[in-house]
């Protein structure tokens, strides 16, 4: 079986390496199409890959120009011809688009060209950029849909508002059949050593927070909420690690304020990026993860801080939200919302020995292991290939 994957913004976050060296492990060939975007051009050779499988390949094109994020149909045919002048098409067996919008395009359009199925993931960039701004397209979104042999959710927050806002009520019914949710794995640093138990909460309580320093990860709310915490007694800090956080667009602007905030206030420690392995011991020596990230398609923080048995706060209606019933793991909040922000904080500490003991108890690896979650594509690719 060979799998062309089309996927723009691989050379990013790590998540598309771990899947696709998961996949090699089952044997499967892949071509790797990774149109980048002109500002992008800097991920050429990240997350290089040492394939098992014979004649597997990255293939980089950098035929987009900064005038294409205007020009969509422009983009996509030009991401279709590099594609077709690069690649032995004739050797393709299915399609694994990581978008919906622009890769399941690419998807789609060689689907009528050609006949190869191919599925599709929707993730954060098609719900919160091409739904909302290129409405003239939805129709032919609904196409890309509606073609694909399988469609997945990263969470179950995105498919029922997918399924919901976006699919026309005459094709409801058979929209649910073809969707499915598979979440993004977890690396096994954090899942092979975990935490069953956590410090109590008998002197200062430290809430960590992991993540670039960007406006929608929540940061500013996050020191203000537990200012208000400080104000009515309670003893606790906070640690946000992730500035210079690489391949990751931080505004100085925001930036400087975030500085400038943290400089008021001695229980405020802010970091710069560090790898996961010291990132896990900070977790450990921490009581909370606090980050109501909006958008989120999913955020894989927030399942390593569950690793390290550390109850989680985390924006309503995004990524992570609904894997868990309320107040299993942690609470959900309004996003930006300083004062939902701080009473959730409050809430997890009135319950903290009740949720770390239902943390515990919880098989992690069964849900977000890259080895269950390629076995998941393994067996989709197998039926949809045997048709």
């Amino acid at each position: 079986m060979h799998v062309l994957h089309i996927v723009d913004s691989y050379g990013g976050t790590e998540v598309y390496k771990n899947l696709f060296m998961a996949l090699d492990s089952l044997g499967i060939k892949q071509t790797i199409f990774v149109p980048l975007n002109a500002s992008n051009h800097n991920r050429i050779g990240n997350h290089l890959i040492d394939f098992q499988v014979s004649g597997s390949k990255i293939i980089y094109s950098t035929a987009l120009t900064s005038y294409h994020k205007f020009l969509y149909q422009f983009k996509i045919s030009t991401i279709l011809k590099a594609i077709t002048s690069s690649i032995n098409i004739d050797e393709i067996d299915l399609i694994h688009a990581a978008t919906l919008c622009v890769n399941g395009a690419v998807a789609y359009e060689l689907n009528k060209r050609y006949r190869i199925p191919y599925i599709c993931a929707v993730r954060n960039t098609d719900m919160e950029l091409y739904y909302k701004y290129f409405r003239w397209r939805i129709n032919y979104f609904f196409k890309i849909f509606k073609g694909a042999s399988q469609v997945i959710f990263i969470c179950p927050q995105y498919q029922k508002k997918f399924v919901q806002e976006r699919i026309p009520f005459v094709y409801k019914k058979d929209a649910e059949k073809k969707v499915m949710i598979i979440p993004n794995g977890v690396d096994p640093l954090f899942l092979n050593d975990r935490v069953f138990c956590s410090p109590n909460l008998s002197g200062a309580i430290h809430v960590i927070f992991a993540s670039a320093f960007v406006k929608g990860k929540g940061l500013k709310e996050i020191i203000l909420a537990i200012a208000m915490l400080r104000d009515k007694g309670y003893n606790i800090d906070i640690k946000a690690v992730g500035r210079g956080l690489p391949f990751r667009n931080e505004n100085k602007k925001y930036l400087q304020e975030i500085e400038t905030i943290a400089n008021q206030y001695d229980w405020v420690y802010l970091e710069n990026y560090m790898n996961k392995r010291d990132l896990k011991m900070l977790f450990r020596g921490s009581h909370i993860f606090v980050m109501p990230s909006k958008p989120e398609t999913f955020g894989l923080v927030y399942v390593e801080a569950l690793t390290q048995n550390l109850p989680i706060v985390y924006a309503k209606g995004q990524g992570f939200d609904g894997y868990f019933s309320e107040g299993y793991i942690g609470y959900h909040v309004e996003a930006f919302n300083v004062v939902d922000i701080a009473n959730k904080i409050e809430l997890i500490i009135t319950e903290y020995n009740d949720i770390v003991e239902r943390i515990a108890r919880i098989d992690l690896k069964e849900q977000f292991s890259w080895g269950e979650i390629a076995q998941k594509y393994y067996n989709i690719y197998k039926s949809i290939v045997g048709k």
